[in-house]
This record gives structure tokens, C-alpha cells and sequence, in this order.
């Protein structure tokens, strides 16, 4: 997710829908792909973080019918997409004005929008050849039911971020943590010896995915079409909540995307951070004190080894691109789709996507460019790899916001001084009731 979605994914509040017309036109590998120079245009609906997209686009493929529409990229799960989406099946889906493709930061939305009573959303398998689609990584979101529901538009699995002259400055002679324990260690070692120094930040909506997803937590796993693993009393789960208790003064609460974020200077006193794989060109400061590319003082390390000790990572971000289902032009729309996620010219250039692309041919042109960037590229690019095949598949895309429930459960009591563990088991609650309400059992073991 550029930018937090990803992909991720600026986090820009938009008041208002802003509608661009522009030149748009076909897709590599997909016959009629071009949307059509007369009639309706297409309808495409795309997020801050992907206006570069859409520049590309315009630029290399002028003639086609398209109507770029600006909105919020359905920030956190608020809820944009959902009432937007509610709203056109009561009042009727029209050529031309309602979305024929939309682009989405919030990872849960296929398991919402593709699902009764939405229903929204078109299968592309039935329009995007098996050989593209097979080679997007991260496809659990995406692929519902037997559908495919989406494509990925970046990896966003989530690496150890290091700020390496802060690491050998305050722990010299040591290595970065290869366990969340020797990480909580590190972080009660901050605020001892350097208090006002971070390990992390905490209290985010999207913290869950970090830390929960990352140890393995069933707390969101779905082990059926309609059926949750909803089991915050798994070590799993406990054992993270109370490693970061243990360290919760070298977290703080400000979030890359806030005013408090900048004013406080927060980035450069994050001696390390478990964070997308997008975030190192877009939230770190740089030798220069600012933040974005040219984050030449951060290196990325593989993220910290569950409690069980299994080799796996959480995903914040990255997005996805899907069509709907009421579209009257799906093969345009389904080949839009496909050119955002392979075209070379979005995907392996860094000057227009930050995130590792999920396309995997187009990796390769994305990972050279961290040469000269970052502290340590080749070690950077190795822990990225690595992490990029770890994202555990328990975590599942379900129709409900995990982000929105973290933000409104765990966020609030840890700002008044509670704790993660104290939370966990309302956070719990909070699912199933979610999971309930959407029609689906629950289950704790």
C-alpha cells in the first residue's frame, strides 16, 4: 500500500468526492480492453496515493473514455465505500456515475463488498488470464470463496524498521531483535537508559495487523465461508499483548499521518519500528531530518520470530483494485486493473509507487532502486524478500473493519494510560459481535 493503502497508504482526509475527466485507454494482455471513446466512460475511483497512477496512465494512454474520481481511499475502514456502495443498490447502479473501478486501502473491503448482502464485486478470473493474476502476491484478500475479488496492489508485509545511527548510538556492539522478546527487552532498555526514544508506535488502528497478525493471534481467522476463530485467550495472542505492555513507555501513540506526528518530531526518534515495507520510503526521516525517500539512515531486518516460533509477519496496507459488479463495461475495467498492477512503468518505478509491487516480475525493477537509499541496501533488500513470503494467512479478509474496531476499543484506553492486555479480551468481543452481525459463528477454539 503506498502510503498505508498502505499503499499505503498519505492518509488524506478528502471532504468532498473530486471528479477528473481525463484520457485513460487499454491494458497489456486483455483484448477490447479500451474503454470506449463513446457512451458512458469508465468510472474509475482512486485515492490521494495514486494520483501518480493515474498521471502515468493519462500519459501513455490517451483516446480511451475515463473519469477519474478522487475520494478517500475508505481511510481506516471508515465506512466511505460501504455507504457509497448501500446507497447506489438502493437507488440503482448507473453507467457513467457510479464506479465501474475502485481502488481501496482498506485489505478487509473484498471480504465485505464481495459478500451478501453487498455482492458488489466481479469475479476477474473470468477476465484476467490465470497467468497475470497467479503471480500477484498477497491474493488471500482477494481470493473469496472462490473468486477473485481483487488484485493487490502492492506487498505491504511488515519488516523491522532500524534507524541505524540511533541502534549503534544507544545499543552499540548489539544486533537488532530477531524475537518479540529481545524486542520488548530493547524497548525497557529505552526507557531506562533513553527515555523519549521509540521502538515502535502504538495505538494506531491498523496496530493489529502488526503486532496480533505478526505472532499468529486467532483472533480474525477465518476457518470457514461464514465461520470465525475468535480466541483471545491463545498464547498466541496473550503473550504478544504482555511483551508489549512490558515496553509500552518506548511506544508512542502518534501516527505517521498526524499533525502530533510532525510537530513532535516523532520519526527521528524511532530507533527502530515494525512497519510495512512501503513506510521506509515514505515516513522515516532521512540524513536531512525530513521524512520520504532519501531514507538513507534506515535499514529493514526481518520481523521479529513469533512466540511460537514460527516465521511469519502481519500486513498493514497495500490495497486493492477491484471492479464492480454492475459495470457495463467489465473487460475495460478488468484490463485497467491489470495495467495498474503489471505495467513496469507503475509498478518498477519508485518514483510512482513506493511499495514493493505485489506483480512479482516487476520486483526486481522496485528492489534495485533502494541501492544508494537506504543504510544497508542489500541487506534491506534481503529482509524485504524474505518478508514478502511470510505474511501469515490466518489474518483473514472478513466484512468487518479489525482497523476500525482496534481504533475505537484498544486506541482510547491506551491514550488514558490502560493497557494492550487489559483491552484484548473487549477487542475480542468487539469482533464477534461484528462477526455476529454480519451473520457469521464464532468460535473460540
Amino acid at each position: 500500500m503506498l502510503w498505508r493503502g498502505r499503499s499505503l497508504r498519505a492518509r488524506v482526509a478528502l471532504v468532498a468526492l473530486v471528479a477528473l475527466t481525463a484520457s485513460g485507454g487499454s491494458a497489456v494482455g486483455v483484448s477490447a480492453a479500451s474503454a470506449k471513446a463513446k457512451g458512458a466512460p469508465l468510472v474509475v475511483w482512486y485515492d490521494a496515493a495514486r494520483a501518480a497512477y493515474v498521471k502515468e496512465y493519462q500519459q501513455t494512454h490517451p483516446g480511451a473514455n475515463i473519469k477519474w474520481v478522487l475520494y478517500s481511499g475508505d481511510n481506516n475502514g471508515d465506512g466511505t465505500l460501504q455507504s457509497k456502495f448501500a446507497l447506489y443498490n438502493r437507488v440503482g447502479w448507473k453507467a457513467g456515475v457510479s464506479p465501474d473501478v475502485v481502488f481501496d486501502e482498506e485489505n478487509y473491503e473484498a471480504g465485505w463488498l464481495g459478500k451478501a448482502p453487498f455482492n458488489d464485486l466481479a469475479d476477474l478470473s473470468a477476465y484476467i488470464p490465470k497467468s497475470v493474476w497467479s503471480k500477484d502476491q498477497g491474493l488471500g484478500d482477494c481470493l473469496i470463496d472462490g473468486k477473485l475479488l481483487c488484485l493487490r496492489n502492492d506487498n505491504a508485509a511488515n519488516v523491522l524498521w532500524v534507524n541505524t545511527d540511533l541502534w549503534h548510538q544507544f545499543f552499540p556492539g548489539q544486533n537488532p531483535p530477531t524475537t518479540w522478546a529481545q524486542y520488548a527487552a530493547d524497548g525497557q532498555s529505552l526507557i531506562k537508559n533513553h527515555p523519549g526514544y521509540y521502538i515502535g508506535e502504538f495505538g494506531q488502528p491498523w496496530d493489529a495487523e502488526t503486532y496480533l497478525w505478526g505472532n499468529e493471534c486467532p483472533i480474525n481467522q477465518a476457518v470457514g465461508p461464514t465461520t470465525l476463530l475468535d480466541n483471545p485467550s491463545s498464547p498466541n495472542c496473550t503473550t504478544i499483548a504482555h511483551l508489549i505492555d512490558s515496553a509500552l513507555g518506548a511506544f508512542t501513540h502518534d501516527g505517521p499521518f498526524t499533525t502530533a506526528w510532525v510537530q513532535n518530531k516523532t520519526a527521528q526518534k524511532m530507533v527502530m519500528d515494525i512497519g510495512a515495507i512501503w513506510q521506509g520510503g515514505a515516513i522515516y526521516p532521512n540524513t536531512s531530518g525530513s521524512n520520504g525517500p532519501g531514507t538513507n539512515v534506515m535499514e529493514a531486518y526481518p520481523p521479529p520470530v513469533a512466540t511460537n516460533g514460527a516465521h511469519v509477519t502481519g500486513s498493514i496496507g497495500g490495497g486493492l483494485w477491484m471492479v464492480t459488479s454492475h459495470s457495463t463495461q467489465p473487460k475495460a475495467a478488468a484490463a485497467l486493473v491489470q495495467y495498474m498492477v503489471t505495467s513496469p512503468k507503475i509498478q518498477g518505478d519508485p518514483k510512482v509507487t513506493q511499495g514493493l509491487p505485489a506483480y512479482a516480475p516487476d520486483q526486481d525493477a522496485w528492489l534495485a532502486s533502494l541501492k544508494g537509499v537506504f543504510a544497508n541496501p542489500t541487506a534491506t533488500i534481503a529482509a524485504i524478500k524474505q518478508a514478502a513470503g511470510e505474511i501469515w494467512t490466518g489474518w483473514s479478509p472478513v466484512p468487518w473493519s479489525v482497523e476500525s474496531i482496534f481504533g475505537n476499543t484498544v486506541t482510547p484506553g491506551l491514550v488514558a494510560g490502560g493497557t494492550f492486555s487489559s483491552a484484548l479480551t473487549t477487542l475480542a468481543a468487539n469482533i464477534k459481535s461484528a462477526a455476529q452481525s454480519a451473520g457469521w459463528q464464532v468460535r473460540s477454539k
